[in-house]
């Protein structure tokens, strides 16, 4: 038999159960806590959080979480608009680059074109020319019909003087 003195093991229990829960100073529970929601505790239904947030707590929240984005694809834009620039400054540059070796390339060759040596072969092997002499130049005289068609009116008329073609018939 039990005397009023001991406790029972069911009054132990009902003890246990009927503890208070025990509140954390910083108002929140951890999850494996389970108490009776009280209108002290933060762990309370999803209606008394409601509540306890301010009106326009979500709306800031959503408006923060935009601007955040809206400034975070400004800037990847931004970076990626600074890379395709720097791409398209060395496909110029490498253009450049090879345009003023074309233009010295090309100088070089009109140099190489114009010069008198250069010149002197072409004439002799290609064209068959052979360099004019004072012996082979020759004289031709003009009508005086021809050089009144001319317009040749002032002054006293000489007759005009045209080195011939060479192997022509000469006019004396």
């Amino acid at each position: 038999m039990t005397t009023s003195t001991e406790p029972t093991l069911s009054s132990f229990f009902r003890r246990r159960q009927q503890k208070p829960p025990e509140e954390r100073p910083h108002g929140w529970q951890r999850t494996g806590d389970r108490t009776a929601p009280s209108s002290s505790s933060r762990s309370g239904s999803a209606a008394d959080r409601r509540r306890a947030t301010p009106a326009g707590t979500t709306l800031l929240l959503t408006l923060i979480v935009g601007v955040l984005t809206a400034i975070g694809i400004a800037r990847v834009h931004a970076t990626t608009r600074v890379l395709e620039l720097g791409a398209e400054i060395t496909e110029l540059t490498t253009e450049q680059a090879n345009l003023l070796d074309e233009r010295r390339r090309l100088a070089a060759e009109r140099a190489y074109l114009r010069h008198p040596d250069h010149i002197d072969e072409v004439a002799r092997n290609r064209l068959q020319m052979i360099p004019m002499s004072p012996d082979l130049v020759q004289k031709i005289r003009l009508q005086a019909a021809f050089a009144a068609q001319a317009g040749d009116d002032e002054g006293p008329r000489d007759e005009s003087i045209v080195p011939a073609a060479i192997g022509g018939p000469v006019h004396e």
